[in-house]
């Protein structure tokens, strides 16, 4: 009697093993990985075929079906789906004013400019993490007389992270007289 078994039996890319449920297969791969480069490791039954081949399959950026037939020409469709997770890094990487960079200690970015500086309408050049956004635009003029919080949220969309924009000014009296003391 010729065999009736048409399963996938796993499905893998890498060291990440799929979700079998059924016809349903599901495999979340970590952030930055490169869904148009995968190269899928697929366990059927013994004595079936599966169409297409899923190693000739290198562009798993939508779901893709994939037929196996039994060795008595039983077929079974099924449906795989690859999801790429999404940053979940909230980070200012680099704050800058200018050409001059703040120093960023945490979630604190601190600055210091000569006195004669105008803090009221400063525009800032910010680098995020990958995918990560701004509440509030850095790149506008803001008034840094007082400290400014901007929120980073990361391209997961839940992930936030709140940073505390300091700019001091130099006295130049106090920088004078610091020599004499």
């Amino acid at each position: 009697k010729k065999s009736e078994e048409a399963e996938i039996l796993s499905w893998k890319f890498g060291n990440q093993a799929a979700t079998i449920t059924g016809t349903d297969i599901k495999i979340t791969l970590p952030f930055g990985t490169d869904k148009s480069n995968l190269s899928a490791n697929v366990k059927i039954s013994p004595k079936a075929s599966i169409n297409p081949d899923p190693a000739s399959i290198k562009d798993d950026t939508t779901s893709k079906d994939f037929t196996v037939k039994a060795e008595d020409g039983t077929t079974k469709t099924y449906k795989v789906t690859v999801t790429v997770l999404k940053n979940n890094e909230a980070e200012i990487l680099e704050w800058k004013f200018g050409a001059k960079a703040a120093n960023i200690t945490g979630t604190d970015i601190k600055i210091t400019f000569p006195f004669s500086t105008d803090i009221t309408k400063l525009k800032a050049n910010v680098k995020l993490s990958p995918q990560a956004t701004m509440e509030k635009a850095p790149a506008n003029k803001n008034n840094y007389t007082n400290p400014v919080t901007f929120t980073v949220t990361a391209g997961d969309g839940t992930t936030t992270k709140k940073y505390k924009v300091t700019v001091n000014l130099i006295d130049p009296i106090s920088s004078w007289t610091a020599g004499w003391r």
